[in-house]
This record gives C-alpha cells, sequence and structure tokens, in this order.
C-alpha cells in the first residue's frame, strides 16, 4: 500500500519505472511468502535499490537531496593526498 500511495504522489516516475517497481514488490511478496531467507533478502535488497533509483525511500522518509547529500560528502573528513598509514 505504501509504495502505490507514493506512486500517486509522483507523478515524474514513468510506467516502465513503476511497473518495475511495482514487480519487485511482489517478488519481495513472494519470497517472503515463501519464508525463503535468502530470496528475500535479495529482493529486499533490489527493490531498496529501484526505490532510491526512484527517488523514493523505504519507510516514508523524504528522499536526501542530491545537493544536501553532496555538501555532506564534502564536508565528511577524509584522508589527503600526503596522508600515510601508520605502520
Amino acid at each position: 500500500m505504501g509504495l502505490e500511495k507514493d506512486l500517486l504522489e509522483r507523478r515524474d516516475i514513468g510506467p516502465a519505472q513503476r511497473a518495475q517497481l511495482r514487480a519487485q514488490a511482489h517478488a519481495v511478496d513472494l519470497a517472503e511468502a515463501a519464508a525463503a531467507v535468502d530470496l528475500l533478502s535479495t529482493a529486499n535488497h533490489v527493490y531498496l535499490e529501484l526505490l532510491a533509483a526512484a527517488g523514493l525511500s523505504a519507510g516514508g522518509a523524504k528522499p536526501v537531496d542530491a545537493f544536501d547529500a553532496l555538501l555532506a560528502d564534502l564536508a565528511r573528513p577524509a584522508a589527503g593526498a600526503g596522508d600515510t598509514a601508520n605502520t
């Protein structure tokens, strides 16, 4: 039900991507019904990747703005070009 609500609110997701999301959500349901742990894990992983690619997120949280994500990535500390590992 959550996916359908998200798809109703988002008009920028094309028919092919909508069908792909619905099919993968169905795959998650089938794996869960079969109690196939490995299949469920894989189906969930793919489903979450498809959601992210569509600009959606699980749990109803708003997706991260791309510019905000870029700024956060730039502000994250990282090793510099001249840094060497302590051995």
